[in-house]
This record gives C-alpha cells, sequence and structure tokens, in this order.
C-alpha cells in the first residue's frame, strides 16, 4: 500500500514537472540584442524539439531606443527534430503580434485525424540594395498561432513555392533590404544584423544556411 501510494505520488509530480517546463517554455521571452534584435531558445517538453529564434523588428523613423515585439516583425526559427533533422523557418507579422512563444508542428493524435486547414496569403517580396532584382511572390500561411503570424509555406503537395526560403538568405546577403507586401499592408526589414545572428546560431548552421 505505501509503496503504490509512493509511486503515485512520483507520478503526480512528474507530470506538475513536466506542466511547468511546458508553460516555461511557452512564456519564455525574447532576450533583446539590439533595439531591433532579440533571440530565445529552448526545448519544447512535448515534442522534444531544440529550437533557437530570431526576431527582427521592422524599420521605422524614429529608431527605436529598445526592442518592441509589438512592431512588424520578421521571425528566424531554427529547430532540430528528435530524429536530428533541421529545420530553417521564416516568419512575418505586420504588427501587434506579441505572443513569441514555440509552437510545435501538427502531429496525428486519435480525435485530430488531418492537420487543421489554414489560410493562404500571397506575399510580395522584394531584395533591395545596390542592384535591382525583380519581385518575387510567394505563398505564405497563417498559422494556427499565434493569430496574425504568417509562415512562408515550404514546398510540398499542398504549396505552389518551388523553393526553401534558405534559398532567398542568398539574396539578402547581396541586397539586405527586405520588404514584404500585400494589398494595404507593406513593411521593410533592414537584414543585416538578422544575418549576422543567424551566422552565430549552431542549429541554424546546421540547417544548411
Amino acid at each position: 500500500m505505501i509503496d503504490s501510494c509512493r509511486a503515485f505520488c512520483v507520478r503526480c509530480f512528474s507530470i506538475v514537472l513536466v506542466s511547468a517546463a511546458f508553460h516555461s517554455t511557452k512564456a519564455q521571452q525574447p532576450i533583446a540584442l539590439t533595439p531591433t534584435l532579440a533571440r530565445s531558445e529552448g526545448i519544447e517538453p512535448t515534442s522534444h524539439i531544440v529550437f533557437a529564434r530570431i526576431y527582427l523588428t521592422a524599420t521605422g523613423s524614429p529608431a527605436p531606443t529598445e526592442f518592441d515585439i509589438s512592431l512588424p516583425t520578421l521571425t528566424v526559427q531554427c529547430t532540430r527534430r528528435p530524429n536530428d533533422k533541421f529545420v530553417f523557418e521564416l516568419f512575418v507579422n505586420f504588427g501587434n503580434v506579441t505572443d513569441t512563444a514555440f509552437y510545435p508542428p501538427w502531429r496525428r493524435a486519435d480525435d485530430e485525424l488531418f492537420p487543421p486547414v489554414t489560410q493562404k496569403q500571397p506575399l510580395m517580396m522584394e531584395f533591395l540594395g545596390y542592384t535591382h532584382v525583380k519581385p518575387v511572390r510567394r505563398q505564405f500561411e497563417y498559422v494556427v498561432a499565434p493569430f496574425g503570424q504568417l509562415r512562408y509555406n515550404a514546398p510540398s503537395g499542398g504549396s505552389p513555392n518551388l523553393e526553401e526560403i534558405a534559398f532567398y538568405f542568398q539574396y539578402l546577403r547581396a541586397l539586405p533590404t527586405f520588404r514584404l507586401s500585400y494589398p494595404g499592408h507593406t513593411v521593410t526589414f533592414e537584414t543585416a544584423p538578422l544575418l549576422a545572428q543567424i551566422h552565430k546560431e549552431p542549429l541554424c548552421h546546421a540547417s544548411s544556411l
């Protein structure tokens, strides 16, 4: 009887620890590196995915004096899955998205056999610098959470995009001003600090960026 009670208590305590870790990961706030750049990292406890996220806020006038995640933000996310697969993703929002939690990819469950349907949004991508490059229109999708966040839709059966987003980061090395737009919305990012920080991130290097 005593052993059964002890086992039950240990199990309950383990559940509490996992829940606390999950809450801690979800609530993690970015650490500001400059007034326009921040990063966060962690291990998501339910999926065991290791992640690093870099946040770059939009170019504005006057220049910000401290990091403000409520501004339009470009987010680079580098992850390592439990099977040692490395993934590089790009997110963007046009402002007022303050939730910076890492959300693991959808997994099949008994009560959820199919992934949620997401709204797709084509964005015009422009690369500006010393020379002119023709703008390209590529499909992004609104993620389930957080509301208002868009992710570049990687090539797949359900995506018209033919290139991984890492392909376009080769453009940014030469043309670091990055503008994204769709009717009624335009945002511009000066990506040089972002590219420099990506270079320091082991997870991003492993993603072949």
